[in-house]
């Protein structure tokens, strides 16, 4: 785990993917993270992708277990009538405050941006959501099907004719999204260390979307193109840059220039394809790209797609075998890396997990065993008592229901 954000204290109200995704990478570069968790249940993300057994059992689902090694939590009901008390000495002696709230929900429970600013005049204030703290759908409610659907992004993803707009089969939007507030959060830091002011980050998931297909949207602003299902295509528009079936499984070529579609077709033993009239050319192949797909796929069929991606590799055209998950975790590649990581067994749990950890190598160190995820509530009592709660305090907070 890295050092560079020791001593910046994080107070997390987020759950689920962004928040504590952006949180997550955070708290790898060595920040507290205090996870806010609701007394019953706590983050939704404990009970999604639930597995049966010990883990599940105890509120530890494959999401939360992905998304919150190296947390603290502390278990805290916000509409209770002492939840502002203890949240004021929280974020007194906290440096950032990140909540993924619908616009003005937090305001509403009385804890947004000018009333931690009140209490913390430099604090960094991160408020992710779907569409942002302006504008007609700001207190939307949003998921991140929906932030596809509305960006466009689907309109680039699927087969003309058979899938129809297709969305990301994973949560592309909210990891974007965490990625882009751990970012900004880390500027502000650097800000605050250099000039002692802190900062308030509207973050929309919407935006986030949009920005990652800005090429897209600058083609149309500026000369009309109308975007369209890719399928397995190139935006770039290189038409052998594609998926192609095997005598084994599928393999992704990308050959985007001239000089790399003649490699490929070198290393395909294909030197026909290159004088071709109809291939000869970047146009031309547009022109022709069904009958080159075709030309293709007959000599892909000639051997597996690891041998085409070691082939293809060796002459320096990009190529890849579409791998499965469990292919993924114990490629070299990966495994040379170290990025499949061992966290720390959870309190009361027997033994350990695996997860990806950050994916980032920091002056050649390939970080060994995470810290484990929290328990719900786990380390309420100790944060009370360091930010200047007694005894008794902490025990009145229990036993009122303020806390678990």
């Amino acid at each position: 785990m890295m050092n560079f954000l020791k001593g910046v204290r994080v107070i997390d109200f987020t759950q689920v993917i962004s928040g504590p995704y952006a949180t997550f990478m955070l708290a790898q570069q060595g920040a507290d993270v205090i996870k806010l968790e609701l007394p019953k249940g706590g983050d939704q993300a404990r009970s999604m992708m639930r597995r049966e057994g010990p883990f599940g059992d105890a509120g530890l689902s494959p999401m939360f277990l992905a998304f919150n090694s190296g947390k603290r939590s502390l278990a805290l009901d916000l509409k209770h009538p002492e939840a502002k008390a203890v949240l004021a000495k929280l974020v007194e002696n906290a440096d950032v405050v990140i909540q993924n709230y619908k616009a003005g929900a937090i305001d509403r429970l009385g804890f947004g941006y000018d009333w931690a600013k009140s209490v913390n005049p430099s604090i960094i204030y991160c408020a992710i959501s779907g569409f942002g703290q302006q504008g007609p759908r700001a207190g939307a409610a949003a998921y991140d099907p929906v932030i596809q659907a509305n960006s466009g992004m689907m309109t680039l993803t699927g087969h003309e004719g058979v899938t129809g707009p297709t969305k990301v089969g994973f949560w592309v939007c909210d990891m974007a999204t965490g990625m882009t507030a751990a970012f900004a959060v880390s500027a502000a830091i650097a800000h605050k260390r250099g000039t002692g002011e802190g900062a308030y980050i509207d973050l929309s998931m919407l935006d986030v979307a949009a920005s990652f297909i800005s090429p897209m949207a600058t083609n149309f602003l500026n000369f009309g193109a109308m975007p369209y299902l890719m399928g397995n295509g190139s935006p770039g528009g290189s038409t052998a840059s594609s998926v192609y079936e095997t005598a084994n499984g599928f393999v992704q070529v990308s050959a985007a220039t001239d000089g790399q579609f003649q490699a490929q077709c070198g290393a395909m033993e294909r030197p026909d394809l290159i004088s071709d009239p109809r291939f000869n050319s970047r146009e031309s192949r547009i022109a022709n790209a069904e009958l080159l797909r075709e030309e293709l796929l007959k000599t892909f069929a000639l051997a597996d797609a690891k041998t085409w991606e070691n082939r293809l590799g060796a002459v320096g055209v990009p190529a890849g075998a579409v791998q499965t998950i469990p292919q993924m975790v114990e490629d070299p590649q990966i495994e040379g890396r170290n990025l499949v990581k061992t966290a720390q067994a959870p309190t009361g749990m027997a033994s350990p997990y695996r997860t990806i950890g950050a994916p980032m190598v920091v002056n050649g160190e390939l970080d060994g065993t995470l810290p484990p995820v929290p328990r719900l509530g786990e380390h309420t009592a100790d944060i009370l008592n360091e930010v200047g709660f007694s005894a008794d305090e902490i025990a009145q907070f229990s036993k009122s229901g303020a806390t678990n």
